[in-house]
């Protein structure tokens, strides 16, 4: 009976502390706010590397999330965005050429926190010589302020170095770079010799690789027998198909693929 009896006495002062607590809870009643998503992100940029897509995408679509800080709405929510370019910037991002226009205006839905801003980008051949970059900017209004953010450090006129918010903004840098697998210091020299980009592009468009595929490890990705026979392969290919490295020197296979 006495168990019992604390027993209850304990549930009594359980139910007592959950309704006061319910008491004390109070919604968020300050300003409501807009800023990208922070998820996976170091700083404010976004690399895009047409290099690890196959030779004949020449479309890409990217999605920058914007989040709401604060109380969802009964109603919907729009903001702007602006894309910009540093003035006098030669790496500047061209709008038709290097991305599709952006929609200026987007929206949160009523009852939502999230919405998508989705960049549809244009692979054009000058960024094989040269990356270009621009931003898109969040503009805040009376119902979407800037509220929350992460602070980086930037250095202005060489010597002074300022603090700026990251989340406001997204900058896009975009290249053709392709780079080195990581299991080519194991197989990469036997197999197809001297690395380059060129020859790493052509093996893949030759091979029908898909060039994701071929960034993998071996374990996960293009077995070391499958390396092998490419590199074999691509060797009896480059016999009938002549093709020459961009210092002049003709293309060649790596020593355990040659004469075959």
């Amino acid at each position: 009976m006495k168990r019992i009896i604390l027993y209850t006495f304990g549930a009594i002062l359980l139910a007592t502390a959950l309704v006061s607590c319910e008491k004390e809870l109070m919604n968020y009643t300050g300003k409501d706010g807009i800023y990208f998503d922070t998820d996976g992100m170091i700083d404010d940029t976004v690399s895009v590397h047409w290099g690890l897509k196959n030779s004949e995408v020449t479309e890409q679509t990217i999605d920058l999330k914007v989040l709401l800080i604060g109380n969802v709405a009964d109603h919907d929510r729009s903001f702007n965005v602006e894309v910009v370019t540093r003035e006098g910037d030669d790496s500047a991002a061209i709008e038709g050429i290097h991305y599709e226009p952006i929609a200026k205006q987007h929206t949160i839905k009523a009852g939502e926190a999230e919405t998508t801003i989705s960049v549809k980008l244009k692979r054009s051949a000058d960024i094989q010589n040269k990356p270009v970059r621009f931003a898109i900017k969040l503009v805040e209004n009376d119902e979407l302020a800037f509220i929350y953010t992460r602070y980086g450090s930037q250095i202005v006129n060489d010597t002074t170095v300022e603090s700026r918010a990251l989340d406001y903004q997204r900058a896009i840098y975009i290249d053709e770079n392709f780079p080195i697998p990581t299991w080519w210091s194991y197989y990469g020299v036997q197999y197809f010799g001297t690395w380059s980009m060129k020859k790493a592009i052509l093996i893949c468009d030759v091979m029908e690789i898909d060039r994701e595929l071929w960034m993998k490890d071996i374990v996960t990705g293009l077995s070391a027998g499958y390396l092998k026979f490419a590199g074999r392969y691509m060797q009896r290919w480059l016999n009938e198909n002549p093709q020459y490295e961009d210092d002049g020197s003709l293309m060649v296979m790596g020593p355990d693929s040659q004469g075959f």
